[in-house]
């Protein structure tokens, strides 16, 4: 096999400028000297050490901004966030009496703990609107810890802008609007809403590179693999057994896989550290396709109940599809979400459709906001459902037709350009960073992005549902869970 190669981000190269150690601290952990507060009037205060913003009902946003401006730098902020709040991290920001009455304005590292998931995205508050979204960058929307402290590295050179969250590079921007300018730590405002939502801040500190010279110098990291995907002597591991009929693989954020026997109705949980499985869920609805968002949350297919449902971290259920134009769902059976917040999922009818109000089978696109959108109607079962790692492709599978379709992502819930994939039906799908789609049909396959058969593996049970991650291929196969070693990683 030739060697494919997929260029994946621009990555910040240093000199060992910051290795000197030279970081001033901005928050000296006992009180507020040296900041000043802009905007609103959220409420700032220093408790145990930390940086609390407290939001107050109809306010703007507030700003908690250093005396100093700085140019060229490198800063580094820790916080912890309220689920429902976004907020973000201001630099090289101004206020000025003579735009917008002294509005802030200027870069904005966002924090985003949203289903979207776009932290360390960079916003540009009060001026242009989003500048650098994390659409595409899977890597960095699943750094994001959820109700827990998460680090931003920013560095700033020129022109020259890049976002790091948790260690992963966020973004990379290059924008001459603002040369200089104070950093600034928001409170965003909520509205009439009264809850007390917190953010808190600690460990800001910054590196003054007014004086240094190419500190940042841009290079391209790859990831590529030639060779087989998976070595001769590899061998199928049998991780769980008797189950009914198991479906839905799905990461969590703790790196356990959750997924589904449908007949019993439960959700189980697989431990990769420990091999031990557990119950999550009992009554699941005969839940089939699960996926968890950068927030954390769990997105499950309840075909029984016929409905889409999202659980957070703190298992609160909302439901999030029912319906569509006052018509039931028929048995929705997998989901995906997109960069931008929203979530396809397929909709097919299966068992008895003596209830059934919707006469075709779809697929179907949940806004950010909650709208339910029917984005194709010219299937006859879709089924697995899975997205490009650039989240460019949307590819849905069609065991009825035998084929598997793939669409051109045109903006958020939309698609255009539909055209045959491959010549076979699956039931779930997953894809590794090189592109490549796994579908179960007769045997494990994968697919290059241009169609052609690139492995073919045959598990203990006919597969239902397969997750790469790592390389770690998981495969729901009716009565039991398996596992097997790849030569290529999946995009998580």
């Amino acid at each position: 096999m030739k060697k494919i190669l997929l260029t994946l981000l621009f990555l910040p190269c240093l000199t060992l400028a910051e290795e000197d150690g030279n970081w001033t601290t901005l928050f000296n952990g006992r009180n507020l000297d040296g900041w000043v507060q802009r905007g609103g009037v959220a409420k700032y205060e220093v408790v145990d050490g930390v940086i609390v913003g407290t939001t107050v009902p109809k306010t703007p946003n507030s700003f908690l901004c250093t005396g100093k401006e700085y140019s060229d730098f490198i800063l580094e902020v820790e916080f912890k966030v309220d689920p429902t709040l976004n907020c973000g991290i201001q630099f090289r920001s101004l206020s000025k009496p003579d735009y917008k009455n002294g509005q802030v304005h200027g870069y904005q590292a966002e924090i985003d703990p949203s289903d979207r998931g776009w932290s360390a995205g960079i916003y540009d508050e009060g001026r242009n609107g989003w500048l650098a979204p994390l659409t595409g960058n899977i890597a960095a929307r699943y750094a994001f810890k959820q109700n827990d402290w998460n680090k931003y590295r920013i560095q700033a050179v020129g022109d020259l802008i890049v976002t790091h969250i948790n260690g992963v590079q966020a973004s990379y921007l290059k924008d001459k609007t603002t040369a200089k300018g104070f950093i600034a730590l928001q409170v965003h405002g909520i509205g009439n809403r009264d809850e007390a939502l917190q953010v808190r801040y600690r460990n800001v500190r910054i590196q003054d590179l007014s004086n240094a010279i190419d500190i940042i110098t841009p290079r391209q990291r790859s990831y590529e693999h030639d060779g087989p995907l998976v070595k001769e002597d590899a061998e199928w591991k049998k991780l769980a057994v008797d189950f009914k009929f198991t479906e839905g693989p799905a990461l969590a954020p703790d790196g356990k896989i959750y997924f589904n026997d449908i007949p019993n109705e439960r959700t189980h949980v697989f431990d990769p550290e420990s091999g031990e499985t557990s119950v999550y869920r009992e009554q699941s609805g005969r839940a089939n396709g699960l996926f968890f968002t950068p927030a954390g949350a769990l997105i499950a297919c309840e075909g029984g109940n016929r409905r889409i449902t999202r659980t957070d971290y703190a298992g609160k259920v909302t439901v999030l599809a029912a319906e569509f134009d006052g018509q039931k769902l028929n048995s929705p059976n997998d989901v995906v979400p997109d960069g931008e917040g929203g979530f396809y999922f397929t909709d097919p009818r299966y068992g008895k459709g003596d209830d059934r109000e919707i006469d075709v089978e779809a697929v179907y696109y949940i806004d950010k906001k909650g709208k339910v959108s029917q984005v194709a109607a010219d299937l006859k079962k879709p089924n697995g459902i899975i997205l490009s790692p650039d989240e460019k492709t949307l590819y849905v599978a069609d065991p009825g037709a035998e084929t598997i379709f793939a669409y051109d992502i045109v903006g958020a819930g939309k698609i255009d350009n539909r055209r045959k994939f491959a010549d076979v039906g699956s039931d779930g799908m997953t894809v590794d960073k090189l592109g490549n789609i796994y579908v179960t049909w007769t045997d494990v396959i994968a697919f290059s992005p241009e169609g052609k058969e690139v492995l073919r593996v045959t598990p203990p049970e006919r597969p239902a549902n397969c997750l790469l991650v790592g390389r770690t291929l998981y495969v729901t196969a009716r009565t039991g869970f398996y596992s097997i070693d790849l030569e290529v990683e999946g995009v998580r």
